[in-house]
């Protein structure tokens, strides 16, 4: 099954369709993350540190910590200094283009999920002054776009993210994303890893926890991620339609029909999802990666904004 989509399929999409659809991302993602999430994003992403920018006076309520001792000596009143943050940030992207993130029923293909939101955080990252670059990978790296800063910067990322969401295919290796990552890495920086995590090298034996721990492991030691999991609906829990023939894009030919007509199908699909995504939520979380849940049927605006909202007020009550 395939999702609807923005722009014509990946064959039949012109250069002028790619162009137009990153352009529409691109306007509608400045619009959104200049409201919701803006401010959080920068609370969530703290700079490297702070530095001193005035002395003025002080005023009840004033913490009496930040007195300045010199300007209070020399004035005779009470004045305490004023800091601001030093952003000196640096967001690595990660975007999975794999086969099966072009999957999506009735919303829009994980992949165009996964833009979406990489778009939002690109352009709030712009506005912030943070650095960023891209990795593009399925089961190896196909595009990389540099460090850099600004606007103009974050319409690359986000054209080159587009493009990508509009061509999905390749099998899912996590470990390709981690190495384009770790090439990116020469110093502490926040990354987010979006993809579907449908990694059949994961998913075998006794994983995905323990696969993943290790997969993850040479960039959870030293970088701050965030694992953005993009979920379809109907991968999660399937409607009652009847016989449905299901084809796994990563492995072409191999097919099979399944009666959603049957409760206990439906159950038994159930269960295999929730344990799935149990396991995949406890790895990440052993390897010390946030997990970020994203739907192809809702805005990822929304998971973004509850996601930083609840990360600032984390932050907020380890500096207290």
């Amino acid at each position: 099954m395939r999702a609807g989509t923005d722009i014509p399929a990946a064959d039949a999409a012109t250069a002028e369709d790619l162009a137009r659809a990153a352009r529409r991302l691109s306007i509608r993602s400045r619009r959104e993350a200049a409201g919701l999430f803006a401010g959080n994003y920068a609370s969530a992403f703290r700079g490297s540190g702070i530095e001193f920018e005035e002395s003025r006076p002080y005023v009840p309520g004033d913490d009496v910590r930040t007195i300045d001792q010199v300007a209070t000596a020399r004035t005779g009143q009470p004045f305490v200094k004023r800091f601001r943050e030093e952003r000196n940030h640096t967001l690595i992207f990660a975007l999975d283009t794999s086969a099966s993130m072009d999957f999506g029923v009735r919303g829009r293909s994980k992949a165009r999920t996964a833009a979406h939101a990489l778009a939002l955080l690109a352009t709030a990252a712009g506005h912030a002054g943070d650095a960023s670059a891209l990795v593009v990978f399925d089961d190896a790296v196909h595009t990389r776009v540099r460090l850099g800063r600004g606007l103009a910067h974050s319409w690359s990322l986000i054209r080159a993210a587009s493009d990508a969401a509009a061509a999905a295919s390749g099998d899912t290796r996590i470990s390709a994303g981690i190495r384009g990552l770790l090439a990116h890495t020469h110093r502490p920086a926040s990354v987010v890893l979006i993809s579907d995590f449908r990694d059949r090298e994961l998913l075998t034996g006794n994983g995905p926890a323990g696969r993943l721990e290790r997969a993850l492991a040479p960039i959870t030691q030293r970088c701050d991620v965030i694992a953005g999991v993009v979920v379809d609906p109907f991968e999660q829990a399937l409607p009652d339609v009847g016989p449905i023939r299901i084809a796994d894009p990563e492995n072409p030919g191999a097919t099979f029909v399944l009666d959603t007509g049957s409760r206990k199908q439906r159950e038994r699909y159930r269960d295999a999802a929730l344990t799935w995504r149990t396991r995949l939520a406890r790895g990440l979380r052993r390897a010390g990666a946030d997990p970020l849940w994203l739907r192809t049927d809702r805005n990822p605006l929304h998971a973004l904004g509850r996601f930083f909202e609840e990360r600032a007020t984390r932050r907020r009550g380890v500096v207290r």
